[in-house]
């Protein structure tokens, strides 16, 4: 529990840097290059946060390749990344069909970029930005924080509090600054503005609750293989085929409202994606067999 709490009190020490030093640098650094206050915020509590991380897994003997979950040999690696790609997109193509096949999305491309090119083109962006967003996710919160939680912490405590987490990481994004002067006062104000957001957005509940089985189900992975390319290949495959769903359909709308079965956070996760990824996780824990490797490095 040490870990994590060390983890969650970083992040928001992050934040807080953000708050008293972004409104100095706004004019200077941000409105150049046309960044809002609320994403300018953002943006440099996560490079401080990757900039402070080698001091900060240091601290916490966390700092290994081995300790982030990197424990295959070199060939071994890719072929267990290129496995979880293509079982990623294996999930996610028969829960975005299933949406389709039911009227819950259609067949709607933009009519000015409808060809193969700009299919292959976004299927190859998706990979791109689903494997940054892998590496980065599943580094920090399959790899590092798994490694050092599961030094005190039985499994199911430690995929919890990481799923939790991973969730939340989602939806909490600083509040727009509106009408306010931007200092560090009304910095902080739009920050947790942005941290409350969580326990008054009723409507992306079902889409924070499939995101937390996501959470279990990767840590899953990395506790049964005991490593963490599997769980970026996935992850990868996911991004890659939800990006390219979200290019080729639209979510039907009926009377003002979309289906029961999706969320409004991106159309796609909600309680049906929650009833499919649920399934596979009990499944997959269930007919896999423990890794003989040391998850929990000493």
């Amino acid at each position: 529990m040490a870990v994590f709490l060390l983890f969650l009190l970083y992040i928001l020490a992050m934040l807080g840097l953000a708050a008293f030093l972004v409104p100095t640098l706004q004019p200077w650094v941000f409105d150049p290059i046309g960044l809002e206050p609320e994403s300018s915020l953002y943006r440099f509590a996560m490079l401080s946060a990757a900039l402070g991380l080698p001091l900060f897994l240091s601290f916490l003997t966390l700092n290994s390749w081995r300790a982030a979950g990197y424990t295959l040999p070199r060939q071994e690696a890719w072929a267990a990344l290129g496995y979880g790609i293509l079982i990623g997109v294996a999930i996610m193509v028969v829960l975005t069909g299933t949406q389709w096949l039911l009227g819950i999305h259609f067949f709607d491309p933009p009519p000015d970029k409808w060809s193969a090119f700009y299919v292959l083109r976004y299927l190859l962006s998706g990979l791109l930005s689903g494997l940054a967003v892998g590496f980065i996710e599943e580094t920090l919160l399959r790899g590092l924080m798994h490694t050092g939680m599961r030094r005190t912490l039985g499994f199911w405590s430690t995929a919890s509090l990481t799923s939790l987490l991973y969730a939340a990481l989602h939806f909490v994004k600083p509040a727009a600054l509106g009408d306010r002067e931007f200092n560090s006062a009304n910095a902080l104000d739009m920050i947790i503005e942005g941290l409350m957001r969580m326990t008054q957005s009723g409507h992306v509940f079902d889409s924070f609750v499939t995101l937390v089985v996501v959470g279990i189900f990767l840590s899953m992975v990395r506790e049964r293989t005991g490593n963490i390319l599997w769980a970026i290949g996935i992850h990868a495959g996911w991004v890659m085929i939800i990006k390219v769903m979200k290019y080729l359909t639209d979510a039907r709308v009926i009377d003002g409202e979309t289906s029961f079965w999706i969320g409004d956070y991106d159309d796609i996760t909600g309680w049906m994606a929650t009833l499919w990824l649920g399934a596979i996780a009990i499944l997959y824990w269930r007919r896999s067999a423990p890794s003989a490797a040391i998850t929990n490095d000493k």
